[in-house]
Order: structure tokens, then C-alpha cells, then sequence
């Protein structure tokens, strides 16, 4: 009982970072890796996510050392855990079957539990014991309970982020629809004068565009000037100026450089 009251206690300790940690999973990672040590007695956890075909170390607590070296995903071992699942090995010099398990030096007993997404392998949780000292049912079934966690972080960081970012889409589109809509406004209500119409993009174009400053240059004949200006630049301190600016003389290659 009271190893079952330690093992809820570190999943929902688990759970909480989760909730608070929305937009960044590098905390559950870590509580992950120190609470399955700690929780189960483990000497050394590792915890690798796939990314680009690559097995990348992303949170490690222990003294036996992790290779910093990405790991290839094409060896035996990741082939195993797709079709197999979790891989207990209660000493890994008396054994022959998982030969990459036994050339491990620093630890004799291994456990590595897949974290899977939609069926789809995409990182695994690996514990490692100094001496030979065998996973109990209960410790196997709580590190895939935490394998499944970190999975459901991965997937929480993204739909927050994916979500964020349609919000932001539909506040900027929101802000555009409402941008044309006040510049029509001044459109109908100025029809013999062009200038607050001009004076009302140049200002709806800074603040949407998050500009420091926005201008409307015309051409006038052999010259520029500026007819409207919003923003808090030095060409901002008379944005009615009527006087001419002198246009660049074209180059050969055909690019102009305009103010």
C-alpha cells in the first residue's frame, strides 16, 4: 500500500507540472526522470526523444554517464522496441539476446519502456541500475505510466502552441477586417478630400504591421514627396510637407534605391 500511495503521488506530482508547464516540456521531462529514480529506486534515468531520425537525449537524472552523440535510429534496439514494446533485461552479462544491451558498461540491470504517439514511436524511457537488481511488475507498469506522461506533455506543448497560433491568426485578421473597415468609413465621409483617408492608412499600416513608422511618398513628376506619415521618426515631424524629394538616378543592373 504504500508503495502503490508513493507511485499516485509521483504521477500526479507529474500531472501538476504538466497543467503548469503548457507551452514548455522541459520541466515534466525533467520531473520525470528524477521522480522515476527517486520513486523506484533506480541509480540512472534517461529520457530520448526522435527528431529527425535521431535518438536525442532530452532529460537525464544519475551518475552513469549519457553519450551526448545523437544515436541513429536504424539500430537494432529501436527496431526492437517498435514491434516488442518494453525491454526488461534483468542482467545484461547473462544474457545473449540483446547484445547492444550488454555492451552497456557502468550498469547490469536495464529496462527501456517506448513512448509512443498515435502508434508512432517517438522517444523512449530508459532505467539503468548499477548491480543486478530485477524490475518489479509494479515499477515496469509505473515507468510506462510516466512514459505515457511525457507523451502527453509532447502533445499538450503542441495543440497549446497550435492553438495560440490560430488565436493569433484570427486576432491579426480580426484587426485587418477592422483596419479596412474604419479606412472605407473615411473613405465615404472625406469624398473631396483625400488627405484624412491617406493619414488613416498610414497610421492603421504602422500599428498593424507593428512599424515604428509608416509613410506614403508620391511621385510628382521628376520628384517624390511625402503625403502622409505616422510614427514617431524624424520624416514624421511635418508628414504634410510638400517639398520635393529628389529621385535616385537609376542604376545599371536596374534597382532603385527609394527613401
Amino acid at each position: 500500500m504504500r508503495e502503490a500511495l508513493e507511485h499516485q503521488t509521483a504521477t500526479a506530482e507529474v500531472l501538476g507540472i504538466i497543467s503548469r508547464s503548457p507551452t514548455d516540456v522541459q520541466p515534466v521531462l525533467d520531473a520525470i526522470v528524477e521522480s522515476a529514480a527517486k520513486v523506484c529506486g533506480i541509480d540512472d534515468v534517461v529520457l530520448r526523444l526522435y527528431e529527425e531520425n535521431k535518438s536525442v537525449s532530452r532529460a537525464h537524472f544519475g551518475p552513469i554517464p549519457v553519450r551526448t552523440v545523437e544515436v541513429g535510429m536504424d539500430l537494432p534496439r529501436f527496431h526492437w522496441m517498435r514491434e516488442h514494446g518494453t525491454l526488461h533485461v534483468p542482467d545484461v552479462r547473462a544474457q545473449n539476446d540483446f547484445p547492444w544491451v550488454r555492451s552497456g558498461v557502468g550498469w547490469r540491470t536495464h529496462l527501456s519502456v517506448p513512448l509512443r504517439q498515435q502508434e508512432q514511436l517517438i522517444g523512449h524511457l530508459t532505467a539503468r541500475r548499477i548491480e543486478v537488481r530485477p524490475f518489479t511488475p509494479a515499477q515496469i507498469k509505473l515507468l510506462e505510466t510516466f512514459a505515457d506522461q511525457a507523451v502527453i506533455a509532447i502533445e499538450n506543448v503542441r495543440l497549446f502552441k497550435e492553438l495560440q497560433e490560430r488565436n493569433r491568426d484570427l486576432t491579426e485578421a480580426l484587426e485587418q477586417q477592422t483596419a479596412t473597415s474604419e479606412i472605407l468609413s473615411v473613405i465615404s465621409s472625406s469624398p473631396t478630400d483625400i488627405q484624412p483617408v491617406l493619414d488613416v492608412v498610414a497610421e492603421n499600416a504602422a500599428r498593424l504591421c507593428d512599424a515604428t513608422d509608416a509613410a506614403i511618398i508620391r511621385v510628382d513628376g521628376d520628384s517624390l514627396k511625402t503625403v502622409a506619415n505616422y510614427g514617431s521618426l524624424p520624416a514624421a515631424a511635418d508628414p504634410r510637407s510638400t517639398e520635393p524629394l529628389s529621385l535616385p538616378e537609376p542604376s545599371l543592373t536596374g534597382n532603385h534605391s527609394h527613401p
